[in-house]
């Protein structure tokens, strides 16, 4: 058995200067990324969530910009994302894969986990990508997904899903729930260049859901797939986070004292409670 199956976190005995990476950060990554929202269904979904947790002051947490239907609402911001490689597309992809591949994120990695990813031009020549390629312990490499945060802004509490799609949505499958990433035998590394100021928060399912869990060490492995959210940062906040098939290697990586394993029959929380609240 992949023995990271289970896993929902651990810290990483890997160490990195962040000094030069932050700069490359934001002189070179920064300017590329696009602003992200949460869809409205999942902010109106975790509000009372947010005021059991305490992350967010209830009519601070109201004032987010999100996506809507019509377009979005103007608020407080959320993410700047830019997603390092892309899909490499074949001939039988519809052409709504076509044209978003180049954008990556948890929507092309949960619903092509196996499929062969590039990492785009312009960003080959980065130190922090030799650092991912030369350090980590991966076989292959499927997403680096690059996520910075504003002084000032938070995250809305969600789940690294994004497939609320139509019925003609080309997408049939989405390996990202049930903690599906690492059931298919992948992992996230998450390298946290900066902080912001805050933790992540987050929770397991279940009436686990309102007991929170902070997490910020400097690398670790997490599953996005459960409840997530980020207070409000007082300084720019930077992760990268690379989704992968690990090497063997890894799991020597792994401070086992920080570990979280789910036990084998654990009860993921069904679609309509993925957003409590």
């Amino acid at each position: 058995m992949h023995p990271f199956k289970n896993f929902a976190y651990a810290k990483l005995n890997i160490d990195f200067d962040p000094t030069v990476f932050i700069e490359e950060y934001d002189n070179c990554i920064l300017p590329a990324a696009l602003p992200i929202r949460s869809l409205e269904s999942v902010w109106r979904g975790t509000r009372q969530l947010n005021q059991s947790w305490g992350m967010v002051e209830p009519d601070i947490y109201d004032k987010i910009s999100v996506d809507t239907k019509c377009g979005h609402t103007d608020g407080i911001s959320q993410f700047d994302i830019i997603q390092l490689l892309q899909l490499q597309t074949i001939d039988s992809d519809s052409d709504f894969v076509k044209n978003w591949c180049i954008h990556g994120g948890s929507t092309m990695r949960n619903h092509h986990l196996h499929r062969f990813f590039k990492l785009k031009s312009e960003f080959k020549q980065l130190k922090i990508v030799e650092f991912i390629l030369k350090n980590l312990p991966f076989q292959r490499i499927v997403s680096i997904h690059c996520v910075s945060m504003e002084p000032g802004s938070f995250a809305c509490i969600h789940r690294d899903l994004r497939f609320e799609f139509d019925e003609n949505s080309p997408f049939t499958t989405n390996l990202g729930a049930n903690n599906g990433v690492y059931q298919q035998g992948h992992v996230i590394i998450v390298l946290n260049l900066s902080d912001g100021g805050v933790p992540l928060w987050w929770s397991l399912d279940g009436v686990d859901n309102q007991k929170v869990l902070k997490s910020n060490d400097p690398v670790y492995l997490s599953s996005d797939y459960f409840l997530h959210g980020v207070p409000i940062c007082t300084s720019r906040r930077r992760q990268i986070r690379i989704t992968g098939k690990p090497k063997p290697q890894l799991l020597d990586l792994v401070d086992h004292s920080t570990k979280i394993e789910l036990p084998t029959d654990y009860k993921f929380d069904s679609p309509e409670n993925w957003f409590p609240g």
